[in-house]
């Protein structure tokens, strides 16, 4: 009986135990997914832990292994959400979204074949969800970005900057560039409690000031030039500097930052944590006097107090307010809205809305507004970048209207090595020196968790310290005669930029070339080539946009050029056709025996017409029409001066001074001289002998057809010379030269005058 009753009191005490057990289990994982969903992940990741372990129930173990991967994965440490993620599968935990996050967590460790093996699994196992095709089109954009690189370089900004903990959001607070601020959990932070949505401290506002370059020379890395400023760590300080509680507070977080152009004013985020409860972000803003801020007041900006509002971005004239905050009618998840200063109230205005250009239904933040050049900055979640946060570029629209909506261009993003597979933010640009011609948003800093031996990360978020690789362009070339390929000496060359030209001129072998000096990037240039008796040319294709980096060389060599990049163009042989030959019209044609005009040959006299009034105002030039040598001279001689005259007279009736113009009948005088073999033509000069020894019918009429053509060239540049040496004895010198030729000393013989034979040439009859 009494063994009977000890058996009851061990099963009784059993069951209770068991129930005990299990409530305290299922009160674990309760308090688990309630610290989970209010985004404290840190917290969650302890309650998990503990709630595995004691956990006999396979379908509640699996979902927390889910949940517990995805805390890592939160936090930033995808090693621990990986073998998470690939433990929860091995339970046949039965959610597609495993296949996607660990997906996700192989792309931010490079691991991209196993990525895109998970990616397709998921959108096989649900296509209608489009999350699995802007994974892999992510997962695509990672990798040419990579392989692509970008003009950007980074490194870690230093062990004196960063530490164990997180350090993010760096701000120089005036245009000197001296003195940076940042946002740090570390040691020194005022407060000892853990925020339990990151696991380490509150967060304070520190200060450390740059060390001086002057009389210093710095020795560069073999394998990169890229080197960040140094920093005095003995002036590495909490702002709050031993004043209690005035911008640092202990169980809060304070950080995020921006100043006014005059770097006495300071604008930050703030929010306090009171056990358990969470009275929001708000921003806040702070006075530098005395060396010290002092007077801290919060920003009243009309939105909810139930809204989080960070992330301030102050104009230099501290009239406009960027932040980011999740309000109702936005796009989706936090936005980044504009607000202005009303100075009568003291307040600010309405927040607007940056609308789509900028926002998406994703995640944006961290607005950093450039008083350079009016460019937006910010991280986004919500396009398909490369993942995580990536940091966008909203270009100042110049063309924006009055809207908020217009102030800037799409977004665009800054590509790899700017962002990585990680979370990247906050990125902020030294300023340049007043009066300085240099580019501005050259280098800078950002945040971003990135991991791995190349970043050489100090703590789970680090700033870094960038620059923009620059390119050095050369140009070079060569000029030469179209008709020899023989260089021409002394020909002057412009290059000619939007702001500004330069002159070189060619050496004896044809050669000239322009230095680093004459050029910029994102630029058109043009080429214009002038010499004495030969045509201009002009080359416009000469830029500095678009240029691929893979197309550059890497300088090697030492000093300030040394891990930049070099593009060295060259044009030639840019060839140049003298005035002192004949120049083909080889549209202008007529009817067989007849000298009137066709309507394709007056668009060509079009274009010379132009030539003559606009670009060779001064140039006198020689009409010469050519016949075959079939049909009597007589004819020909007149059938190809009347042609040259037609030419004439259309060329004067399009505003050309008839004095400028000299009709000239060559008839079959000047055979076609062929140095290429064109229409199964041989090579040779298209006289009678040449066009007899040809075998067919259809080779002599191309022959024939190539002798009939209508040329001109140019007897002077100087008018008014070309007029005293060679007069025209008329009464009328306003009427337009109806008969006349040129002998071969270059004298012009005028109308009135019988046929007659002068060294060769035909001067015509005048009737």
């Amino acid at each position: 009986m009494i063994l009977k009753k000890n058996y009851l009191l061990l099963f009784f005490v059993l069951l209770f135990s068991s129930f005990f057990v299990n409530a305290q289990q299922s009160g674990d994982f309760v308090k688990a997914n309630k610290a989970f969903d209010n985004s404290e992940y840190s917290k969650a990741e302890v309650i998990y832990k503990r709630a595995y372990s004691r956990s006999d129930d396979r379908s509640e173990k699996n979902e927390i292994s889910f949940k517990l991967a995805q805390c890592y994965y939160f936090l930033g440490n995808y090693k621990k959400a990986e073998s998470n993620f690939r433990r929860t599968l091995k339970m046949r935990y039965d959610n597609p979204l495993v296949h996607y996050f660990l997906g996700e967590c192989y792309k931010s460790m490079e691991k991209f074949d196993k990525a895109e093996e998970q990616f397709l699994i998921y959108t096989d196992l649900v296509p209608e969800d489009d999350k699995g095709n802007q994974a892999l089109e992510s997962l695509r954009l990672s990798q040419d970005w990579i392989l692509d690189g970008s003009k950007y370089r980074v490194v870690n900004a230093g062990s004196k900057l960063n530490s164990k903990a997180n350090d993010f959001a760096p701000f120089f607070r005036d245009k000197k560039n001296e003195d940076l601020f940042f946002t740090s959990s570390r040691e020194e932070a005022l407060g000892k409690s853990l925020n339990e949505k990151t696991g380490q401290r509150f967060t304070d506002i520190f200060v450390i000031k740059k060390k001086s370059d002057k009389g210093k020379s710095r020795k560069t890395s073999s394998k990169s030039s890229v080197v960040p400023p140094e920093w005095d760590e003995t002036t590495l300080t909490n702002i709050n500097d031993g004043l209690k509680d005035i911008v640092n507070l202990k169980n809060s977080d304070e950080g995020v930052i921006s100043f006014n152009k005059r770097g006495n004013k300071m604008l930050f985020t703030r929010a306090v944590f009171e056990k358990n409860k969470y009275q929001g972000r708000r921003i806040y803003s702070t006075t530098f006097r005395g060396k010290k801020f002092r007077d801290v007041v919060m920003e009243k900006i009309p939105i909810d107090t139930l809204v989080d509002v960070h992330g301030p971005s102050i104009s230099a004239d501290e009239k406009t307010l960027f932040f980011s905050a999740e309000i109702d009618g936005g796009f989706g998840g936090t936005d980044i809205y504009v607000t202005k200063y009303d100075r009568r109230q003291k307040s600010w205005g309405v927040p607007v809305n940056l609308g789509e250009n900028v926002n998406t239904s994703g995640n944006e933040g961290f607005p950093y507004y450039s008083d350079e050049t009016k460019n937006l900055y910010f991280s986004s979640d919500g396009r398909v970048g490369m993942g995580g946060l990536d940091i966008y570029k909203a270009p100042h629209n110049p063309d924006a209207d009055d809207t908020v909506e217009s102030m800037f261009l799409e977004a665009e993003n800054l590509k790899y090595p700017i962002n990585t597979c990680y979370d990247d933010f906050s990125i902020v640009f030294e300023s340049t020196n007043v009066g300085s011609d240099a580019e501005p948003e050259l280098k800078g800093f950002f945040s971003s968790n990135r991991v791995g031996s190349k970043w050489k990360s100090k703590g789970n978020t680090d700033i870094y310290y960038f620059d923009k690789q620059q390119i050095f362009f050369t140009l070079s070339g060569k000029v030469t005669d179209v008709a020899d390929g023989s260089p021409i000496k002394g020909a002057s060359v412009e290059l000619i930029g939007p702001n500004s030209s330069k002159i070189a001129h060619t050496n004896g072998f044809g050669e000239f070339s322009f230095d680093d000096s004459n050029f910029e990037e994102n630029q058109d240039f043009r080429l214009v080539i002038n010499k004495d008796w030969f045509f201009q040319q002009v080359d416009t294709t000469i830029t500095t946009k678009n240029i691929d980096k893979r197309d550059c060389v890497y300088i090697e060599e030492e000093g300030t050029r040394k891990g930049h990049l070099s593009y060295d163009m060259y044009r030639g042989p840019i060839e140049m056709r003298t005035m002192r030959r004949p120049l083909v019209l080889k549209s202008v044609l007529f009817d067989t025996g007849k000298s009137d005009l066709r309507e394709e040959s007056k668009q060509e006299l079009d274009s010379l017409a132009s030539l003559l009034t606009k670009d060779w105002s001064n140039v006198v030039i020689e009409l010469r029409s050519h016949t075959d040598f079939r049909g009597s001279d007589t004819l020909n001689n007149r059938l190809s001066y009347d042609r040259a005259l037609s030419c004439v007279e259309y060329l004067v009736e399009k505003g050309v001074d008839s004095k400028r113009l000299v009709p000239v009948g060559m008839a079959s005088s000047e055979p076609v001289v062929l140095e290429e073999s064109t229409s199964n033509l041989p090579i040779g000069i298209l006289d009678k002998e040449y066009i007899f020894k040809l075998n067919s019918q259809k080779l002599i009429n191309a022959a024939h057809q190539k002798n009939r053509r209508t040329d001109f060239k140019v007897l002077s540049d100087d008018f008014n010379k070309w007029i005293k040496e060679n007069p025209v004895d008329l009464e009328d010198n306003s009427q337009p030269i109806k008969r006349a030729t040129i002998d071969q000393k270059g004298q012009v013989e005028p109308i009135g005058v019988k046929s007659k034979k002068v060294s060769g040439s035909y001067i015509q009859e005048v009737n």
